[in-house]
């Protein structure tokens, strides 16, 4: 296939928005022609998270210039695809695998205050997934996660809601409190949102007392 055919039907698979970033200067200062019209799913990990934070930068900007770009709900499928990629990585975390730790490493290189729009660009099943991903989630994202709700398909949304809790909650100190607070002081609180929270504070004090009278109890 001639190079010019190949490109064509590659720029297909792109993400829309996508805009070729500058590289180091090779090849008689040629950009890398791949960095274009790779697919997301073609890319490593490292390139991936590189995507997703060049086009959060851009929804920031859109959002403050009206420029054009991708919209926070058109990225949300490639979060879901980064997150279901390294889904045995994430489990590893979760069970405190240090080895996977260049993982938490690689959302590092996306800029801190991206965060809490990476968090509000994904998918509220995915929620717990990403807590786990980010080492040291900063109470802004917290707030960004407890303020998502589940779809109204949902047929069991406080099953939904308590797994966000609980993965707030898991990062331990006193975050999810913290974030609630600030959640229940913001103007935009979910419907619902302090009842929930509320319920959820009751449970994680049944399952202390629990722990305490039979500590031996899984």
């Amino acid at each position: 296939m001639e190079r010019s055919l190949y490109l064509k039907w590659a720029s297909a698979l792109v993400p829309r928005g996508e805009i070729v970033e500058e590289t180091s200067r090779k090849d008689g200062g040629r950009r890398k022609w791949y960095d274009k019209y790779l697919p997301f799913v073609a890319r490593s990990p490292e390139m991936q998270i590189e995507w997703l934070s060049r086009n959060l930068d851009r929804i920031r900007e859109k959002s403050l210039s009206g420029k054009d770009g991708l919209s926070k709900e058109e990225i949300t499928p490639y979060i879901k695809l980064f997150l279901e990629a390294n889904s045995s990585a994430e489990e590893a975390l979760a069970e405190g695998g240090e080895e996977f730790a260049p993982l938490q490493e690689m959302f590092k290189k996306i800029p801190v205050e991206l965060l809490p729009l990476l968090m509000e660009c994904t998918d509220i099943y995915d929620v717990p997934k990403l807590i786990r991903m980010i080492c040291k989630p900063s109470r802004e994202l917290a707030m960004a996660a407890l303020k998502k709700v589940p779809p109204p398909y949902e047929k069991s949304p406080l099953l939904v809601i308590d797994r966000v809790f609980h993965s707030i909650n898991e990062c331990g100190g006193d975050l999810l409190e913290r974030s609630a607070e600030s959640v229940l002081a913001s103007s935009d609180i979910p419907d619902g949102f302090a009842k929930n929270y509320k319920r959820f504070q009751e449970i994680m004090m049944d399952e202390e007392i629990l722990s305490i009278l039979y500590p031996k109890a899984r």
